[in-house]
């Protein structure tokens, strides 16, 4: 039955009752909204040399003839450089990621960052993360993936921080989150420790290394948006941006602290470790000068925030020039056309799949597997496509 037969205003009632129990919240956040505009502050524009980098979508790097699928992993920076590579089966057991950071440096499987990320924490790779076990078990195999695709970002963006020499100041842009939940909370801590021992390895050479995220969307800005709308919270005729308090914050999660719990304001375990997942503080930032442009969630390394009056202005001098994407960091637009995989380029990878299919087949046995490649095809797309 059709909405716009006669339920429809039954449906209608039933909907306006059940948002007067929503009500308050709105009510709350506008409050929210209201603290955060008197703390508004302009952008000041500096120069500086930015980097991203990002990894290849996973969709779009999953190869497949089956019962064979082959997922990359792909992390590419915005001057074009292949940071990292690997490519994992589907039916892969998570201790064959080890392999990754065992063998010798001119190995086809050596995935260098990860390496040097776990050779610096005294781990192995399947050490880093419980999630990690799921590799190879059905229904949570890809979600393992992931959770790789994930830390082997990490693994770069450490890299880039501590193995790589800047000739001068140098913000390092993750797209994401300084936040995650694919390591273990007793590791993460470890990984924020050695970061900020690399930069302030750095600063003892007189070269700023500044690390932020930026992200599309958070859970912050989608649970506030209506109401920072209505208050018009960054309506501003200028570039401008706002500190999210720990409180505030912490009433947008619907899960535990640890993704807001950082080294300043977590608290030690009973055997004197802390453990936590976040090592950044939330900011709104809207890099336009219209009162309109949008507005994202970015994260300034915690033992940085009190400078994020020159890092926002240095992130808006990237984020200006941003295309096709407006006010949204260059650079990493820039890192994301690199890595992006293109069909001529899946199709070469897919004829590498069948190959090492074929290998060890019979003549006839391989005629019989390009026989049902191509003319097991879609008959129905192939014929509307060359129409």
């Amino acid at each position: 039955m059709a909405l716009a037969e006669n339920n429809f205003e039954e449906i209608k009632n039933r909907v306006f009752n059940a948002y007067k129990s929503e009500e308050p919240k709105l009510n709350e956040y506008r409050e929210f909204a209201k603290d955060l505009k008197n703390n508004v502050k302009p952008i000041k524009e500096y120069s500086v040399n930015a980097v991203s980098f990002v990894s290849s979508d996973g969709g779009d790097n999953r190869l497949y003839f089956n019962p064979a699928i082959i997922e990359l992993v792909r992390v590419v920076d915005s001057r074009g450089n292949q940071c990292a590579l690997d490519a994992i089966a589907s039916n892969s057991q998570a201790n064959e990621l080890n392999v990754r950071i065992q063998v010798g440096d001119n190995s086809p499987l050596l995935v260098k960052p990860l390496k040097q990320l776990c050779n610096d924490l005294n781990t192995d790779v399947v050490g880093l993360s419980y999630l990690l076990n799921g590799l190879g078990q059905q229904g949570k195999s890809t979600g393992a993936i992931r959770i790789y695709r994930d830390i082997v970002e990490w693994a770069v963006l450490y890299e880039l921080m501590k193995y790589r020499e800047w000739g001068s100041d140098t913000i390092i842009i993750r797209e994401g989150m300084l936040r995650t939940k694919s390591f273990k909370r007793e590791v993460f801590p470890k990984i924020d420790k050695l970061i900020r021992e690399a930069y302030n390895a750095h600063k003892r050479k007189k070269i700023t290394v500044s690390m932020v995220g930026v992200a599309k969307q958070s859970a912050v800005l989608s649970r506030l948006s209506v109401a920072l709308e209505l208050e018009e919270t960054l309506h501003k005729p200028y570039p401008c941006y706002v500190n999210v308090p720990k409180n505030i914050e912490e009433e947008c999660y619907n899960f535990d602290r640890t993704w807001l719990d950082t080294l300043d304001n977590s608290e030690p375990s009973e055997d004197g470790k802390y453990l936590y997942q976040a090592m950044g503080k939330l900011f709104l930032v809207k890099f336009g000068n219209r009162p309109f442009d949008p507005v994202w969630p970015v994260d300034i390394a915690e033992w940085q925030a009190h400078e994020a009056d020159k890092i926002l202005g240095q992130l808006m001098h990237d984020a200006q020039y941003g295309f096709p994407i407006p006010d949204f960091p260059m650079c990493i637009q820039k890192a994301h056309d690199y890595a992006k995989i293109n069909g001529i380029e899946v199709d070469v990878l897919q004829d590498i799949l069948l190959e090492g299919i074929t290998h060890g087949l019979s003549q006839s046995e391989k005629e019989k597997i390009l026989r049902m490649k191509y003319l097991g095809k879609n008959l129905t797309n192939v014929r509307y496509r060359n129409a």
